[in-house]
């Protein structure tokens, strides 16, 4: 039986697209190993969103071809689909397929061995709707694969992203992505809803909704509200989260089910700000002002009880100054925001930001970049010491290889249970919350 190892490089969203990936082959008849072994075919899931990201992609391919020279490498996604032709150069490459089709890798892959050619295929995405392949984490007509193990430590029976939306309109100064992933692109309203089912049977509890604008969702008049809303009728599924939400897309009535304790929509809101300073902003060409970041997120704490608020945040942007970056460090020192991830300013070629006299130096971005860390490990030690006595529910995964146990709140806390409970992998159990060990908080389980 042909075996197939999957690598991820870049976002959530690329990490969702390898799990439906993985299910594809196996329902193929591949058996998916995991990443650290040899196989027969390799896949690497590439990103484009910084220089970095091209010269991982690019090292991360000659490596495993250096290790593995009898295996096919297939190269898919973001990076592949902005430059295909200097990919399909590189040694051992068999099949290169951009954003539009990499999904139907599996047939690709036998196409392209029929030929005995390589492929390259990186069409502009042009579709407006898109249904995505929906198959089972085991085919019936299968054993479980060689990676079981791997894949429920890795929580993949306790929760799994659900792709919704792909593609982006926004056009901010400084982003590739749609360039590489084209145009907003949204999924059909049923096709969603039959993965969610499916998801749900075999045994998965929470969904994450996932893309690169997921806020403007919109098919056949429906918005991310309707999405919600029915994934709340999905028998089996305990809870809903959106991984990420660009200010001005969220609507109001996501907060009400945030604060309902009866739906599933957890309170959770991951709000890009890219940055704290008004003129920054105008260059990046986001859609709203600081003032209105902040009533948003404001608003949000008013509305939606123990809600989680984190964010992003960019440093080094071109003509950043001093008094710029004090703006964004004072405005998220300020805000009820709970964590961030920071990223450097990276030239990608043919956005406007590339253009752009007054680059900062390497130096510059690393100063200001530590600065933000560290507030932001400030910012979420306060956060977790909010909850130090008190009791939250736990969405329990596998046990780790050592023993311990724990996962996530529905605000997003990591927690670890003092002692361990195998059988309360995949539960929601209430935690008594006592002390903070490193960046997780430890409880008791209350059973």
């Amino acid at each position: 039986m042909t075996t197939v190892a999957l690598h991820t490089l870049g976002c959530r969203l690329n990490h969702s697209e390898t799990e439906v990936l993985a299910r594809s082959f196996r329902q193929c008849g591949y058996t998916v190993v995991t990443a650290n072994g040899a196989a027969d075919v390799l896949v690497v899931n590439t990103c484009t969103v910084t220089e970095h990201s091209d010269s991982k992609s690019r090292q991360t391919i000659r490596s495993l071809h250096r290790k593995h020279p009898d295996a096919e490498i297939a190269v898919i996604g973001c990076y592949a689909q902005m430059a295909p032709e200097q990919i399909a150069a590189l040694a051992g490459v068999r099949v290169v397929v951009g954003s539009e089709e990499k999904l139907r890798l599996p047939d690709l892959l036998e196409q392209a061995r029929q030929h005995n050619d390589p492929l390259v295929l990186a069409p502009t995405p042009r579709r407006r709707t898109f249904y995505a392949p929906i198959a089972p984490l085991f085919p019936e007509t299968s054993s479980a694969p060689a990676d079981t193990e791997a894949l429920v430590h890795s929580g993949l029976h306790t929760r799994a992203a659900l792709k919704i939306q792909d593609g982006c309109d926004f056009m901010c100064s400084f982003c590739i992505i749609p360039f590489a992933r084209g145009r907003s692109r949204h999924r059909d309203f049923g096709n969603l809803l039959e993965e969610a089912r499916m998801l749900a049977e075999e045994g998965v509890r929470e969904v994450v909704l996932t893309g690169v604008n997921v806020g403007t969702y919109e098919e056949s008049g429906r918005t991310i509200v309707e999405v919600v809303d029915a994934l709340a009728k999905q028998s089996g599924l305990a809870r809903v989260r959106i991984s990420s939400i660009e200010p001005t897309t969220v609507p109001p009535a996501l907060f009400e089910r945030m604060a309902d304790a009866t739906h599933p929509l957890v309170p959770f809101l991951h709000l890009p700000l890219q940055s704290g300073a008004e003129a920054i902003l105008q260059q990046m060409k986001r859609r709203y002002s600081v003032r209105d970041y902040a009533a948003e997120v404001e608003h949000a704490c008013r509305a939606v009880p123990d809600l989680c608020v984190g964010t992003d945040v960019m440093v080094g942007f071109p003509g950043e100054t001093p008094e710029d970056f004090e703006e964004t460090r004072a405005l998220l020192a300020d805000l009820p925001v709970s964590y961030f991830h920071v990223f450097p300013f990276s030239v990608r070629k043919n956005t406007p930001a590339e253009r752009m006299d007054t680059q900062l130096p390497p130096e510059v971005k690393q100063e200001r970049g530590a600065t933000l860390r560290s507030l932001s490990q400030r910012k979420q030690r306060m956060f977790q010491e909010r909850f130090l006595g008190r009791t939250r529910t736990v969405l329990c995964e596998a046990p780790k290889a050592d023993g311990r146990m724990g996962g996530f709140t529905d605000n997003y806390l990591r927690v670890e249970l003092n002692g361990g409970f195998p059988e309360l992998h995949n539960q929601l159990v209430p935690v008594q919350l006592s002390h903070i060990r490193g960046a997780v908080l430890v409880g008791q389980a209350a059973t």
